[in-house]
C-alpha cells in the first residue's frame, strides 16, 4: 500500500519558503498520521510539526521548543568545567537550575 499522508518536523514554518525540514515519517492511513502527529517531538529544536496529504494539512507548534542561542554551547562548556571544580551544585549553579 502507497504511503499517502507524511508528518514533518521543521525548524522554522514549513510555508516560510526555508529547507530547515529535519526529519518526517509516511504513514498508510489519516489515523495513523494523526496519532504520530500529536505526540510532541523529543528535539526541542523542533518549532513546528507538519501533517501533509490527500485533503488535510496541518500544522502545530512544538511546545518544548526551544530556541537556539550560541551562548548556550559557552554555557555548557562553562558548566561542565564548574562541574569539575565544584561538582554538580557547580554545574547546576551555571545552567541556572
Amino acid at each position: 500500500m502507497a504511503k499517502m499522508y507524511s508528518v514533518n518536523y521543521w525548524g522554522s514554518h514549513p510555508h516560510a519558503g526555508n529547507d530547515d525540514c529535519w526529519t518526517g515519517e509516511d504513514f498508510a492511513t489519516y489515523d495513523e498520521a494523526l496519532a504520530f502527529y500529536n505526540e510532541d517531538p523529543s528535539d526541542s529544536s523542533t518549532h513546528y510539526v507538519h501533517l501533509d496529504g490527500p485533503g488535510v494539512e496541518l500544522i502545530r507548534e512544538n511546545p518544548s521548543f526551544r530556541p537556539y542561542h550560541e551562548d548556550d554551547d559557552w554555557r555548557s562548556e562553562a558548566a561542565m568545567q564548574a562541574g569539575m571544580a565544584f561538582g554538580c551544585q557547580g554545574y547546576n549553579d551555571v545552567m541556572g537550575y
